[in-house]
């Protein structure tokens, strides 16, 4: 079964853009990772300062992966400049369709 993946990230007030940019770059090359069904970039309407990914893997071994992705790693070391908070959560399906 796959492995569906939640992340939320709040940006620090003026960052907003910053931190858009940054997730926006890595949907080209992490589309073509091995193992990624689904990779979606999303704003909270009511607070644009708040970024949700909604991601499903086909396996927690391809997340791993990822997560260990050169890419990713940039991105990780860059984040504590222009984000406040962030949340990952890494979900076990129970039932339904596509992340």
């Amino acid at each position: 079964m796959s492995t569906p993946v939640v992340a939320v990230f709040t940006a620090k007030p003026g960052k907003e853009p910053e931190l858009e940019a940054l997730f926006r770059g890595l949907i080209d090359t992490t589309l073509k990772e091995d193992g990624c069904i689904h990779y979606q970039l999303n704003r909270d309407v009511k607070n644009p300062g708040r970024f949700v990914w909604i991601e499903e893997w086909e396996s927690e071994a391809a997340l791993e992966r990822h997560l260990a992705a050169p890419h990713l790693q940039a991105l990780l070391a860059k984040l504590p400049e222009c984000a406040e908070t962030s949340d990952v959560i890494v979900l076990g399906k129970l039932a339904g369709g596509a992340a």
